[in-house]
């Protein structure tokens, strides 16, 4: 996971680092960071929002097979790739996605985490060297975010991390992490912790806007039955996950959660008037109709041409079979050849 954060951390790292030195202000450089980066993946948020609803529509028709076949599970993967064709449906298209998101989001999390790296840009030797320095000064080196600790530890003494070099120390103390009159690189204390400060709003606020993104992503999705009643459910509990880690890092870390949730929704309005749920779902179920009345149409006219043969003397085959089986057969194929599994002839 590390070895992730890193790898994902370097370009996100040069992003921070280019905005930090545009406006030489933390918070303003995570609200930047912020939206930047929701930008670019707001195209993989569109793609999930398209294959949610698509999955949403076709969820009676997968039950409906699953239910026929479920004592023939060969047949039912069969009828379910035919059905995944003809709806022009990807199941694994929001698994792919998300998978994308993972390392992005550590990604984000390596820079959020680690100012001395990627916005002063302090060798390892440098970082090394002030960990050993915070570490006999008593001061929490591990964790979740480190590297804010010992920015901290710096700026309240700084001359007990001469021996690392005044020109590391200036460049630390050149960095500007308030915003807002908040020093993010504090933690937040309640009163039973050593004293109340106001950046316990901060864990609020992220826990608050959690709950609210939940909410509106939820707000205009179809009725899942137990998948719903298990959204729901993580719907509560993520907000209180979030306010219970932002009680455990440095303000930065819950402003940057804060905000990406803020930007989440902000994403979430923008693509439930875009491409709203209640009508793509009504468009793709015309969409669907109108497919099913061109292969009556077509089935009508087999049987018309069927007709005709027979007046004429001519052999004529059980077209309707043939038109089912040919059916199931390229629709393996197709799925097949779209997932690099093999297809065997029967």
């Amino acid at each position: 996971m590390n070895f992730i954060m890193k790898v994902f951390g370097y370009p996100f790292g040069w992003l921070m680092y280019g905005l930090y030195h545009l406006v030489n202000s933390y918070g303003v450089a995570l609200i930047l960071f912020t939206l930047v980066v929701k930008l670019l993946l707001f195209p993989l948020a569109l793609k999930q929002q398209k294959s949610t609803i698509k999955m949403q529509i076709i969820q009676p028709k997968i039950q409906e097979i699953q239910a026929k076949y479920k004592n023939n599970q060969a047949k039912m993967n069969e009828e379910l790739q035919a059905l995944y064709i003809k709806e022009n449906y990807n199941p694994m298209s929001g698994c792919g996605t998300l998978l994308i998101q993972f390392p992005v989001i550590f990604g984000l999390l390596d820079v959020v985490y680690k100012p001395l790296t990627h916005l002063l840009r302090l060798t390892t030797e440098n970082i090394t060297a002030l960990t050993e320095v915070a570490t006999s000064l008593g001061v929490s080196a591990t964790g979740y975010a480190p590297q804010i600790n010992i920015y901290q530890s710096v700026i309240q003494n700084p001359a007990a991390y001469a021996s690392v070099g005044a020109d590391v120390i200036e460049k630390i103390q050149s960095l500007n992490m308030t915003f807002l009159g908040l020093d993010l690189s504090g933690t937040p204390n309640l009163p039973w912790q050593g004293g109340w400060n106001w950046l316990v709003l901060i864990p609020l606020l992220s826990g608050a806007t959690a709950l609210l993104s939940s909410i509106i992503s939820m707000k205009n999705s179809p009725n899942m039955g137990q998948a719903g009643a298990s959204m729901k459910m993580t719907m509560y509990l993520m907000p209180l996950i979030s306010i219970w880690f932002t009680f455990m890092v440095p303000v930065g870390v819950g402003v940057y959660w804060t905000l990406s949730n803020v930007f989440t929704c902000v994403q979430s309005l923008i693509l439930n008037k875009r491409y709203n749920p209640k009508e793509m779902a009504e468009k793709m179920q015309a969409e669907a109709k109108e497919r099913a009345e061109q292969e009556r149409q077509e089935r009508i006219e087999a049987k018309k041409r069927a007709k005709e043969a027979m007046k004429n003397g001519e052999k004529v085959e059980d077209t309707t079979y043939l038109s089912d089986k040919e059916k199931i057969k390229e629709a393996r194929r197709r799925y097949a050849e779209k997932y690099g599994d093999e297809y065997i002839d029967d």
